[in-house]
């Protein structure tokens, strides 16, 4: 009696047990079923009606997205300041950059070792527009302009022309006055002849000595100045140089260039 009343209450107990250990594995099949279910959305189905199982990983997807779109709006202010950095790059440039001086004309180069007198042209005598002189080939060139019964402003020996020893005398006669004149070396010893006469030196004298060129006329005469001496210069045509044409003209042994000037007293 004692067994058999035992026997029934283990075997309810074994048949719990069974069934416990029937029904738990139904019972998280049913519940995995249920969690696959509710993470599902059915169709239609709003974001926000999701689970709270899903409910941490939409808010980070939703801050996920709602920060994401920040680089793009940051994108066009670097492009903006990109852009505009080339130029406030370009204005500091220039404003840096010192403005170019104005040129200097170039001064004219200078050969060097060259004589400063080597290309300079033979200089007229000191103080005289009248009277030029070669050094080189020892020639003085001189200007006799004939006037109102007056030789190159100066009348009755007023004016002396003075040359270095045998030097090649050149006489550019110009006729500027209305009356006919003419030129030529006479003595500078004795009284002054009426008109000319035999010159003092060999082809020292103008075309119509006597007769005299007219107005606008002009000659030359060359000679060759001996050592030393002292003659005149006269107007040929009679009766001018008593009137006071004529002029000294001196060779002095001790001259290196012509002048001519105002007769010294």
């Amino acid at each position: 009696m004692r067994a058999n009343s035992i026997l029934p209450g283990r075997g309810s107990l074994m048949i719990a047990v069974c069934l416990g250990l029937a029904c738990s594995p139904r019972h998280e099949d049913q519940t995995a079923g249920e969690r696959t279910a509710a993470a599902t959305p059915s169709p239609g189905q709003p974001a926000d009606s999701q689970t709270a199982l899903g409910g941490a990983s939409s808010a980070s997807a939703s801050d996920s997205a709602a920060e994401a779109p920040a680089p793009a709006a940051a994108a066009p202010v670097t492009a903006a300041v990109n852009k505009s950095a080339p130029a406030e790059r370009k204005a500091a440039s220039s404003a840096k950059k010192p403005s170019a001086p104005a040129q200097q004309p170039a001064a004219p180069a200078e050969h060097p070792g060259a004589p400063a007198d080597s290309a300079a042209p033979a200089a007229p005598a000191q103080g005289d527009e009248w009277v030029t002189y070669d050094a080189a080939s020892n020639t003085v060139t001189f200007k006799l302009e004939a006037g109102p019964f007056s030789f190159n402003g100066f009348t009755n020996g007023g004016a002396t022309l003075t040359v270095p020893p045998k030097s090649t005398v050149v006489i550019n006669f110009v006729q500027n006055d209305g009356t006919p004149h003419s030129a030529e070396v006479a003595s500078g010893e004795g009284p002054l002849p009426n008109s000319g006469v035999d010159p003092a030196i060999p082809r020292a004298y103008t075309n119509k000595v006597v007769e005299g060129l007219p107005q606008g006329a002009k000659d030359v005469v060359r000679l060759q100045a001996p050592e030393s001496g002292s003659y005149r210069i006269i107007c040929g045509v009679p009766g001018h140089a008593l009137s006071g044409m004529w002029l000294w003209f001196k060779i002095d042994p001790a001259a290196k260039t012509p002048t001519f000037g105002a007769t010294k007293k």
